[in-house]
């Protein structure tokens, strides 16, 4: 049997981070953590590395889900999903400047968030003889 998927939810807002953690654990993944900041983001990574991360953008603390992007981009490839309700053009370029990213604008209705998290995991698949 596949080991399950392990996704992490970065989102500063409570009640959005427990639905996304429902929502994800019904479709089968396992959650490696729901962080707030970006510093509670860094570390469950460093501890354990998630095969998919949901980031908010604006967090509850200095640094913002772009920076601590940045930050992980330097060790870590998984692939970062965006959630946020900014998409002005500065946000928008900013995200296209970090590898393996994709950008979800709130509010997002579930299909579309499962549909890009299998499509994301089924495009990761390596055929190897």
């Amino acid at each position: 049997m596949e080991e399950s998927k392990k996704i992490l939810i970065v989102e500063d807002e409570a009640i959005h981070a427990m639905y996304l953690k429902i929502l994800l654990k019904n479709s089968g993944y396992d959650i490696t953590g729901t962080e707030g900041t970006g510093e509670g983001a860094i570390a469950s990574v460093e501890q354990n590395q998630p095969d998919l991360a949901l980031m908010d953008i604006t967090l509850r603390n200095s640094i913002d889900g772009l920076e601590v992007a940045n930050i992980l981009r330097k060790k870590y490839i998984f692939p970062i999903i965006f959630i946020s309700g900014y998409d002005d053009d500065d946000t928008l370029s900013r995200i296209e400047t970090i590898s393996n990213t994709w950008k979800l604008t709130k509010p997002i209705e579930d299909t579309t968030l499962t549909d890009l998290i299998r499509e994301i995991f089924d495009d990761s698949v390596k055929v190897t003889d």
